[in-house]
């Protein structure tokens, strides 16, 4: 695979869980961290998603986000129960009137810089990064999308379905995602039973 087409990094599902759960949910900033980074990392929403989110576009009750994506390109993205829970939660703690679903103290839009340093001080404080096979770095918000791929696909959605729920324009961004973690294949293809015919 060339250099244009490295394949993306991810983290393990246990790592994973641990960078998204790491905010403190009983404060304002944690609870909306919390949700912010679930949101990425259960729903595979870009940081400028999450920011740019209206409240309008979140509908609990039937169980989806409306996202306007690159290039205004619309999508549904359905919410798991655990994910709709905790957005559940935020929104009676948000302030009243404010567009953004996620938002300031103030009332304000919360910036894709400020995801992308809470997300470098978790990797810090947790030590978990992710590796380019030479270094370490910190995780950023396209990681957990890109565990949300990768996680999807094991879990049995279809390839049009994880690019439906990611956004992405051609199915062969998505098909990428199949060569991340070779070790599931690996897995299946060990429980393929005996051939008929007995060699």
């Amino acid at each position: 695979m060339s250099r244009k087409h490295k394949l993306p990094k991810v983290l393990s599902r246990a790592d994973a869980i641990r960078v998204v759960t790491f905010p403190n949910p009983r404060s304002f900033t944690g609870l909306r961290n919390r949700v912010a980074l679930q949101l990425m990392y259960r729903c595979g929403l870009r940081v400028s998603e999450v920011c740019n989110l209206l409240h309008q576009d979140v509908h609990l009750d039937e169980g989806y986000l409306f996202i306007v994506g690159k290039g205004s390109k619309e999508r549904m993205v359905p919410l798991d129960p655990d994910t709709a829970a905790i957005c559940q939660k935020w929104n009676e703690r948000r302030l009243e009137g404010v567009r953004w679903f996620l938002h300031t103290t103030k009332g304000t839009q919360v910036s894709d810089r400020y995801f992308r340093a809470l997300l470098a001080r978790i990797s810090r404080e947790t030590g978990i990064y992710v590796s380019d096979g030479r270094r370490k770095k910190p995780v950023h918000p396209h990681v957990l999308r890109h565990c949300f791929c990768t996680e999807r696909l094991e879990d049995g959605f279809s390839i049009i379905e994880v690019q439906h729920m990611a956004g992405h324009s051609s199915v062969a961004t998505t098909q990428i995602y199949t060569h991340v973690r070779p070790e599931h294949l690996r897995l299946k293809m060990q429980g393929l039973g005996p051939l008929s015919v007995p060699v």
